[in-house]
Order: structure tokens, then C-alpha cells, then sequence
């Protein structure tokens, strides 16, 4: 396993008890989040994008636990609109966007992290 100490729960899918599974629940969370809060707010391009990062991210997910033959492709993307996601929600003078920029980051950087390993 790679992270022991994570959050090894499920011995039989050793694929879901990492780090880089954690982000990507964080991050798919927080843009669902920070896309209604925009939506509410009328940044609706912000919102589209944040929406858009979340999906990508439910999809990453679903590629790593099913060990899908389109990992890799599906990692490198989310770790685009992660990227993406968090230049344009940094632009943005509310606190919301500003943690959501913090966390899209930090999934970028393990998505891109994990396509470069395997």
C-alpha cells in the first residue's frame, strides 16, 4: 500500500487508501460547494468551471478504484482542470473561492504527481 499510515481501510482495494484519493474527494467536494456558492453569487463562469473540476474529479476517482485502462489520460486531465480551476477561482475576492483555489491546487499537483509515477 502506499500510504499506511492514510487511511488503510479496505485491505481488499489497496487503490482507494491513498493520498491522492483523499485530494481528489476533497477537491470534488469543495468545487460541488464552491459552485453553488458562486452560482448564488452570480459568477457563473466560476461556477460552470468549479462544477466542471468536481465531475472530473468523481470521474478520476471512479478510474482509480476500478483500476481503468484510461487511468493515466483521465489523471492528466483532472490535473488540468484542477490547475485550471484554481487560476480562475484565485482571481475571485471571496473566501470561498480562495479554499477552493487552495485545494484545486493541491490536487493538480497530486494528480500530475501520480500520472508521472505509473
Amino acid at each position: 500500500m502506499e500510504n499506511k499510515g492514510c487511511c488503510s481501510k479496505h485491505a481488499s482495494f489497496p487503490q482507494t487508501d491513498s493520498k491522492e484519493m483523499q485530494q481528489l474527494m476533497e477537491c470534488m467536494s469543495i468545487c460541488a460547494a464552491c459552485s453553488k456558492k458562486c452560482i448564488e453569487e452570480g459568477h457563473k463562469k466560476t461556477a460552470a468551471l468549479c462544477a466542471e473540476c468536481a465531475d472530473v474529479c468523481a470521474l478520476a476517482i471512479k478510474a482509480k478504484s476500478s483500476q481503468s485502462e484510461f487511468h493515466h489520460q483521465i489523471m492528466d486531465l483532472c490535473a488540468q482542470i484542477c490547475r485550471k480551476c484554481a487560476e480562475e477561482c484565485k482571481k475571485m475576492k471571496v473566501d470561498h473561492c480562495q479554499e477552493c483555489a487552495e485545494v484545486c491546487t493541491r490536487c493538480s499537483e497530486s494528480c500530475a504527481t501520480a500520472h508521472r509515477h505509473h
